[in-house]
């Protein structure tokens, strides 16, 4: 039975009931407590029934709501019981087909979302593969400085997003030598006065290169601003302490790790334990202390204590 007739049934059920039983007393008995009492009792009569059908009618309404504030908090799948073949048991089973749908959807939203990123990560891949390419002294150095980044914003608290910025922004931290001439990438003596100004342009290109990459956007900082110094001294635009960007400030410290231990035309590999006192100049000057002590403390792990602990002098 649809709703509508319930709810006239019961309007004239406890509106008539009174009336009907107090008209009978009286023309009966014309005894006026009598009729009174009997007047009473048909209205408690309709009260009760009036209750009944409130809540009969609320508790699926309260079910409803509760599941709309699930479905608004991202809940989706939420069902609700569907109170009999009425408006309010159609309008509960047209919610949970809604609500099965969007959550079908919103999986479907999440693996296509898991997808691009999968995608976004090889093409990010493959430009650090192109960058390789084109420097093969420092091949596997850009994936190097990538994952001990994230251990160093790991170790650093950084959120899932920072952290992914900083797996993005060491992989792509030198893709503007893309547009740095190769003869110079390989150059086994120091660079002139020109080319080292010309090398130093690789920061500003990289960060042109990703710059419209909305995925990429929270690595653009390390992209641009992963050669700047603690102390001011660095480029491209000479910040200064923290008004460097966090993942710029924890590359640049991955960077210098990973170039002191690897071969370069210009340099051979030098020993873990000559880079830990090199980094410990560095400290407070080109590194900030912070993530010069948190790469310490990766360090320390990935060696099972081989590298000291230790903290340089600021």
């Amino acid at each position: 039975m649809k709703l509508a007739p319930k709810v006239l049934a019961l309007a004239v059920v406890a509106a008539a009931v009174p009336a009907v039983v107090l008209g009978v007393q009286l023309a009966l008995t014309g005894h006026p407590l009598l009729a009174l009492a009997s007047g009473a009792a048909s209205v408690a009569f309709a009260a009760l029934l009036a209750a009944a059908f409130a809540r009969g009618l609320a508790e699926p309404l309260t079910e409803l709501v509760r599941g709309a504030l699930d479905i608004a908090r991202g809940r989706f799948g939420r069902q609700v019981p569907v109170p009999g073949r009425s408006e309010i048991g159609d309008l509960a089973y047209t919610f949970n087909y809604m609500s099965r749908e969007l959550a079908r959807q919103d999986a479907e939203n999440s693996r296509l979302i898991e997808a691009l990123e999968r995608g976004t990560l090889e093409a990010v891949r493959s430009l650090a593969g192109a960058i390789d390419a084109k420097d093969p002294y420092t091949r596997g150095h850009n994936g190097r400085v990538a994952e001990l980044a994230v251990e160093v914003g790991r170790e650093m608290g950084c959120d899932a997003t920072t952290l992914q910025a900083l797996e993005y922004g060491g992989l792509l931290h030198d893709v503007g030598k893309i547009g740095v001439p190769e003869a110079l990438l390989r150059k086994t003596v120091p660079l002139t006065g020109p080319e080292t100004s010309l090398m130093r342009q690789h920061p500003a290109i990289g960060a042109d290169i990703v710059r419209e990459v909305e995925l990429l956007r929270d690595a653009l900082p390390a992209i641009r601003s992963h050669h700047e110094r603690w102390d001011g001294g660095g480029y491209p635009d000479g910040l200064i302490g923290v008004t460097i960007p966090l993942v710029a400030r924890i590359v640049n410290a991955a960077d210098t790790w990973d170039a002191c231990t690897s071969s370069r035309p210009y340099q051979p590999a030098l020993e873990p334990a000559e880079v830990v006192e090199i980094l410990g100049r560095l400290r407070g000057t080109q590194i900030d202390p912070a993530v010069h002590d948190a790469l310490l403390a990766v360090l320390h792990r990935r060696t099972n204590g081989a590298i000291g602990k230790v903290r340089g002098a600021a």
